[in-house]
C-alpha cells in the first residue's frame, strides 16, 4: 500500500528499547528522516502517552516502528516485548502503526556516531539516528 494514496505526509519513526525510545519524523514528500527525540526511563504507557502527544503536535498520519527480527527474521523475546508496545501504542494514539526489520540499524547508527558526543549524549543521540535509519530504510523500501 503506497503512503501517499491515503494523503499521510507526516511520519514518526520509532526505536524502540527497555530504557530508551528513539523517535525520529519525516514526511512522505521528501521521504527523508531525521533524529527527533529520544524518550528516557518511561513505562509503556507514559511512552505511549507522549508519543501520542507527538502525534497531535507533529500531524503524524503513520507510525513506522522497528521491530529487532532475528537474522532469520524469526520473533525473539525483544522482537515480541517491541509487539505488545506497538500494539499499546496503536490503541493510544489511534494511528495505523508499521513494522520494519530494525536488524543492524543500532549498528550502523553507532558507526555514525563513532567519537562524536560524551557517552550518555551519545546514548540518547544513538536512539533518535537509530529510529531515523529505521524511518528511512522504511521510506527506501516504499521508493523500490
Amino acid at each position: 500500500m503506497d503512503i501517499q494514496d491515503n494523503g499521510i505526509t507526516r511520519v514518526l519513526g520509532i526505536d524502540f528499547g527497555l530504557r530508551r525510545i528513539g523517535l525520529a519524523l519525516g514526511d512522505t514528500d521528501s521521504r527523508l528522516a531525521s533524529p527527533f527525540e529520544c524518550l528516557i526511563g518511561l513505562t509503556d504507557a507514559d511512552a505511549a502517552a507522549a508519543i501520542a502527544h507527538i502525534v497531535h503536535e507533529e500531524q503524524i498520519g503513520l507510525i513506522v516502528c522497528g521491530v529487532p527480527l532475528n537474522e532469520d527474521e524469526s520473533i525473539g523475546p525483544q522482537a515480541k516485548r517491541t509487539l505488545e508496545f506497538i500494539a499499546v501504542v496503536q490503541n493510544v494514539t489511534g494511528v495505523e502503526v508499521r513494522h520494519f526489520n530494525e536488524f543492524l540499524t543500532t549498528f550502523e547508527a553507532q558507526s555514525l556516531l563513532a567519537g562524536s558526543f560524551t557517552s550518555g549524549q551519545k546514548k540518547r543521540r544513538l536512539d533518535a539516528i537509530a529510529a531515523s535509519r529505521i524511518l528511512q530504510g522504511y521510506f527506501d523500501l516504499l521508493g523500490r
